[in-house]
């Protein structure tokens, strides 16, 4: 977990949705802490959580290999999603 806030910290840049920068600042006036601790404690507890699962962090794979197609099935997908 993130301890303090420091000026030897890198700088970072992020866009994110009107909703999202809402959330930031209500989350950071609730738990007293800066926008940036917040984003730091929950990356903190994502990563933690996606190692505790044995998700995507594993040495050497990528998150796409995750994610399977079933080819047999692909024209069944487009007849659904076409509403046919």
């Amino acid at each position: 977990m993130p301890r303090t806030n420091s000026s030897r910290k890198p700088v970072r840049s992020f866009r994110l949705s009107f909703e999202g920068v809402d959330q930031l600042k209500a989350m950071a006036n609730v738990m007293g802490r800066s926008e940036s601790d917040v984003i730091e404690i929950a990356l903190d507890r994502m990563y933690r959580e996606e190692i505790r699962y044995n998700r995507v962090l594993r040495e050497g794979a990528r998150p796409e290999d995750q994610y399977q197609i079933d080819q047999g099935k692909d024209k069944e997908n487009e007849i659904h999603r076409n509403g046919s």
